[in-house]
């Protein structure tokens, strides 16, 4: 990222004033010392907007968004702030150069940072391709379905457990290292610096540049350790700011206008490779505002492709949310017969896959239906209750003639009338404002309204001695809570560093409700156990249990729709036997 001297923003504040550079996109007219517009970031009818040349700043007293020149472009054109400056920069005529030594010698450290990135993403491509001892992993990427084609495009690689050459090598090839310490690409060990992914499949994350900046690692061993690696955020790599495979989607997103926000990296690089070349996903977290505005650069449509689990139906209730404030059109993508897009391909096939990206619907209309299986219609309370779900919706839209489409659905799905909607809806304009996050903050959520697997992980930090113990038993791939995935992957950390001062641990968490939600079982009776260790014995069995039994309904689907399968009499037998066996595992865990 460019580094931009005082002198140098002052000399373009100087030659440009900033209703020069705010009048191309607002209509403003003077009166008295300012300028007065309808704002451009929410919809009004009675100008609210005003500029003031000589002190240099726009203020809206409707939506409270202000600023100076640089910050009205980095929130109209959706850019970063050295993007601003150059775009400025070019307006006002100004040449934008290195002024300093310190400039020029920060500037070439993070050149060299990017370029040890790019080469370390060639590296483990060439290592997938080529070398003999990744034919486990070349053999994996057959098994998903992952063609030569795809993996030249996304530069899938392999990062092999005997790297302890990777160090030394790129030191010998001029990193120095500080920078290499300082990468996010190497661990400290006991004697020296080893690499952060080891046997693992690697996903390079790209910019929308396609510059490499990051990597997400699939675990190869099978151990009891987490399935994902993640880079650490880097002065280059902000995982709020970047999509995984936005560099690679970029010429379909031009030339459609449409995205397909999926869940993971494997979902993105099916549907990629079934012909949808216009997916992406988030980074390990929710999707969140930065990645809508990046996105609205291209697209004016966007249609959700989450798990079906609690998990990704949160996750895509929250997405449509902060899609619909920031304007762009939303939808969600119902997947029939399969949990994802990945196993959709691997399973039925692409144009299976094509055909279920087909069944798509509105954003709100999946809102009401979610919101309305939640409650009993029969009972008045119910339907305010589906109503209260669906405001925060009505809130982020921008369009009077749009929310009273949404409000006269809402009446027909309701059974009530549109004008007790919106006197409802009026009488609630006193209260907050509701805000739009990837996810908000709950000062308090219920301990005791949580997922059986969340629970059992709150046990476990806070008793965390015990962790190895569930370690063994439980892989991280049995929990579906996303939550729970979350704090077993930073107590398997902090296991791994010897981390056990709590504060430390707590600055793992990278979710803020999460931690706030830790923070308070430290405090609850609840999992101050006398006995902890027969506590995590039954949180395992437990999880082990749902395993079994959800094994069970699907062997006992596939028995029950035999004829219409046209399964045969041998495999018939040999589900039964299946049955039988799981029937005596679930008998033999309920007697432990």
């Amino acid at each position: 990222m460019p580094v931009f001297s005082d002198a140098q923003i002052e000399q373009i504040k100087s030659r440009l004033t900033i209703s020069e550079v705010i009048s191309p996109y607002v209509r403003l007219t003077r009166k008295g010392d300012r300028f007065w517009g309808l704002c451009p970031f929410h919809h009004e009818k009675t100008p609210s907007f005003t500029v003031k040349d000589d002190l240099g700043f726009y203020k809206c007293f409707g939506c409270g968004k202000g600023g100076g020149m640089f910050d009205f472009i980095m929130e109209i054109e959706h850019v970063t702030f050295p993007e601003a400056v150059e775009q400025l920069a070019k307006k006002a005529g100004v040449e934008l150069k290195a002024e300093t030594e310190f400039d020029r010698k920060e500037s070439q450290r993070k050149k060299s940072l990017q370029d040890l990135y790019n080469r370390i993403a060639k590296t483990y491509h060439l290592i997938l391709t080529t070398k003999p001892y990744a034919e486990e992993a070349r053999t994996y990427m057959k098994k998903r379905g992952i063609s030569d084609e795809t993996c030249e495009k996304f530069m899938l690689g392999f990062a092999p457990e005997n790297s302890s050459n990777f160090y030394p090598t790129f030191k010998q090839n001029g990193f120095s290292d500080d920078l290499l310490k300082k990468s996010g690409l190497f661990s400290k060990g006991s004697d020296d610096f080893y690499p952060f992914f080891r046997n693992r499949f690697m996903f390079p994350i790209r910019t929308w540049q396609g510059d490499v900046v990051a990597f997400s690692g699939r675990d190869m061993t099978g151990e009891d350790r987490a399935k994902y690696k993640n880079s650490p955020d880097t002065e280059l790599y902000s995982k709020r700011n970047i999509l995984f495979g936005l560099y690679e989607s970029l010429p379909m997103l031009k030339k459609k206008g449409e995205v397909i926000l999926c869940e993971g990296n494997f979902d993105v690089i099916s549907l990629h490779q079934a012909g949808l070349a216009n997916a992406v996903a988030p980074l390990g977290t929710s999707f969140t505002e930065e990645q809508a505005k990046l996105l609205k650069r291209w697209v004016s449509k966007a249609y959700i492709l989450f798990d079906s689990d609690s998990a990704g139906q949160n996750a895509t209730a929250k997405a449509l949310m902060i899609l619909q404030k920031n304007d762009i059109e939303c939808g969600v993508i119902r997947l029939t017969g399969a949990k994802d897009a990945s196993q959709m391909l691997e399973e039925q096939g692409a144009q299976a896959l094509i055909n279920s990206c087909n069944n798509i619907i509105t954003g709100f209309s999946y809102l009401v239906h979610s919101a309305k299986k939640k409650y009993d219609l029969r009972q008045p309370k119910s339907k305010t209750s589906v109503f209260k779900e669906v405001m925060p919706f009505l809130d982020a839209t921008s369009s009077e003639i749009e929310r009273q489409g949404y409000i006269k659905y809402l009446s027909e799905e309701l059974g009530v009338s549109e004008e007790q909607i919106i006197g409802d809806y009026a009488r609630q304009k006193n209260r907050e404002p509701v805000k739009v996050e990837e996810r908000p903050v709950s000062k308090s959520r219920n301990l005791l309204n949580i997922s059986r697997d969340l629970n059992a992980m709150l046990l476990l930090i806070n008793n965390r001695s015990e962790f190895e113990k569930f370690r063994k038993a439980v892989r991280i791939n049995l929990l579906n809570d996303k939550e729970a995935q979350s704090l077993y992957a930073v107590l398997e950390n902090a296991a791994r560093e010897e981390i056990t001062d709590t504060d430390l641990i707590l600055q793992m968490i990278e979710d803020p409700d999460l931690k706030n939600l830790v923070v308070q079982s430290f405090d609850s009776s609840l999992y101050k156990v006398a006995n902890p260790d027969e506590a995590v014995k039954e949180a395992i069995n437990v999880v082990l249990m749902e395993e079994l039994l959800e094994k069970r309904r699907r062997i006992q689907g596939m028995v029950n729709s035999a004829s219409v399968e046209g399964i045969s009499n041998d495999q018939l037998l040999e589900l039964m036997e299946t049955l039988r066996d799981l029937d005596n595992e679930i008998i033999a865990l309920q007697n432990l």
